[in-house]
């Protein structure tokens, strides 16, 4: 598959249980996002950026058949919910309170600095989920269990990290990038590469949903703190 131009799919089946990971073309950063398909119900994890994107992702997520039970938005960073206006406006969408704060209060800003180079491609407006995820807590939708932690201080101000302990699956979003340049902009090296060994040394979760790129294993968070750790030596020697 060309990876500039197509988006990439990848079906993972835990015997009843089936995780879609949608990824976009590279050249727009490879932006994952991802579907939790159970017996009834579908759970979406993020919603893409460019509004064409997000939709060809809605498209696809209502081809399953089954009723979005939820969506979920790991952090505040628009390339993860600017989708959710474009194309998931009728769904429930949750994230953390923080991240709802962030999403809410810089939105507006990320679409009037984002219009002059995407115009039409992203929306007009941000939409912010309307429900709050709270962490050290888990629930169980259609028979899955999720639990919820918060990140804070490493790729972005507070990140919602989702484990499914039964399928030993963790949905890290940009807490981990698998096979992509990091983005770094926040400087946060030191705690970011703390929380990638923490999340390393978490036993039973072998099978990482990663925020850009594709779906990845535990070696991929080996990567990506060598790659965080030379930046930040490569930095203090300019």
């Amino acid at each position: 598959m060309d990876r500039n131009n197509s988006t990439t799919l990848v079906i993972k089946d835990f015997q009843g249980v089936k995780i879609h990971s949608f990824i976009s073309p590279y050249p727009y950063a490879a932006n994952a996002t991802h579907v939790i398909e159970t017996v009834h119900e579908l759970v979406v994890v993020d919603t893409q950026f460019l509004n064409p994107i997000a939709q060809a992702f809605r498209a696809y997520v209502d081809g399953l058949g089954k009723p979005v039970n939820r969506v979920f938005i790991s952090h505040g960073h628009p390339d993860h919910y600017f989708g959710l206006a474009s194309a998931f406006s009728d769904c429930k969408a949750y994230s953390l309170a923080g991240v709802n704060q962030i999403i809410e209060e810089w939105g507006p800003q990320m679409i009037k600095n984002q219009k002059p180079t995407f115009g039409d491609l992203i929306p007009d407006a941000v939409l912010v989920p309307q429900h709050n995820v709270a962490p050290s807590t888990s629930e169980v939708i259609d028979g899955l269990t999720y639990e919820y932690e918060v990140v804070e201080g490493a790729e972005s101000e507070a990140q919602l990290l989702i484990k499914l302990p039964e399928l030993g699956t963790v949905i890290a979003q940009d807490l981990v990038y698998s096979g992509v340049h990091i983005w770094l902009g926040m400087g946060w090296f030191e705690k970011w590469a703390a929380e990638l060994q923490r999340l390393a040394d978490t036993a039973g979760y072998d099978y990482i949903l990663a925020g850009h790129g594709l779906p990845c294993t535990k070696d991929e968070i080996h990567n990506n703190i060598r790659y965080i750790q030379t930046a930040q030596r490569l930095l203090k020697m300019a």
